[in-house]
């Protein structure tokens, strides 16, 4: 099977457009869609849906996308085999990204890594449902590498953790709570919380805190930055479980109190894939991140 072809797959498959894809590849649409035929006519099925308004997969290429990933990463690993150490990387890799993410300087870290491996094809993802949807798209081999917050206990993963975060919970000023020396999770059930979407790792460690002490919180207010959370605090739209660096924003706008009865953390991880193989290129990667952390930076 050629791996040119297969490239032109993925290239479509994850831009779900032609023009962007023979774009991002530097060859000519006719070219790419020529390619895409002739693979699709060797594996005697369809692989792509193509109106004159969008491109989307098929059942078939839906299946086949992961199986194309795999079989390009093989092909890395062999050449790696025979080719000495000195020979510049080929590839591509696919990197997951939270929003609002600047502890990583990751624009710092693609750019040293793309003057470094300038064959290898490197692109950026975020997702809605944050560390939930990106620790997903990994299992599904649709992203290599991502930067997630949690702290992960699962056989299918490999992490490596970047920074931890004890939380304790935001209040406005002038909230009765901002007195105290200290709360009780069922003390602040009947509030309004400021919190990140389902999926986010910050949301699932509050609500498993409240799941196992058997109580419901309510959420008013969702937002997909954690950095902004403090600044509606501070407005008095509700208060928060947050790590104490994330209110510096605020100032004396907002207080924290420690937990009673929980002792709440999560990680800022780097997390790959423990069931393929890593490449050069996600090795390469990984080696560059300690030199991209920003200890200045709260998140």
């Amino acid at each position: 099977m050629d791996q040119k072809r297969l490239e032109y797959f993925i290239a479509v498959a994850e831009e779900l457009n032609f023009t962007r894809a023979a774009q991002r590849l530097h060859v000519t649409q006719s070219t790419l869609s020529a390619g895409i035929k002739a693979l699709e006519h060797e594996l005697r099925t369809e692989l792509l849906l193509r109106s004159t308004r969008s491109v989307r997969l098929t059942e078939a290429g839906s299946a086949f996308l992961p199986e194309a990933r795999t079989a390009i990463e093989v092909l890395d690993r062999a050449r790696a085999a025979v080719e000495p150490l000195s020979t510049g990387l080929r590839g591509s890799l696919t990197v997951g990204v939270l929003s609002g993410l600047t502890v990583i300087d990751v624009p710092a870290l693609a750019g040293e890594f793309h003057r470094r491996h300038p064959e290898v094809r490197l692109r950026t993802e975020t997702s809605q449902r944050g560390t939930s949807g990106l620790i997903e798209r990994i299992k599904e081999s649709h992203v290599d590498v991502a930067f997630v917050g949690a702290d992960i206990k699962d056989e299918h993963l490999r992490s490596r953790a970047i920074k931890r975060y004890e939380v304790q919970l935001l209040v406005p000023a002038d909230h009765p709570l901002a007195r105290r020396k200290r709360v009780r999770l069922r003390d602040i059930a009947g509030e309004s919380f400021v919190d990140m979407p389902a999926g986010f790792g910050q949301r699932q460690i509050a609500d498993d805190a409240f799941t196992k002490e058997e109580l419901s919180r309510r959420v008013l207010i969702e937002v997909s930055d954690i950095t902004t959370i403090a600044d509606y605090v501070a407005h008095g739209l509700g208060v928060a479980l947050l790590p104490p660096d994330f209110a510096a924003a605020a100032g004396d706008a907002v207080c924290t109190v420690p937990l009673a009865d929980a002792r709440l953390a999560w990680t800022l991880s780097v997390v790959a894939s423990a069931t393929r193989p890593p490449t050069r290129a996600l090795h390469a990667f990984l080696d560059l991140i300690p030199h991209h952390i920003r200890r200045d930076r709260v998140f």
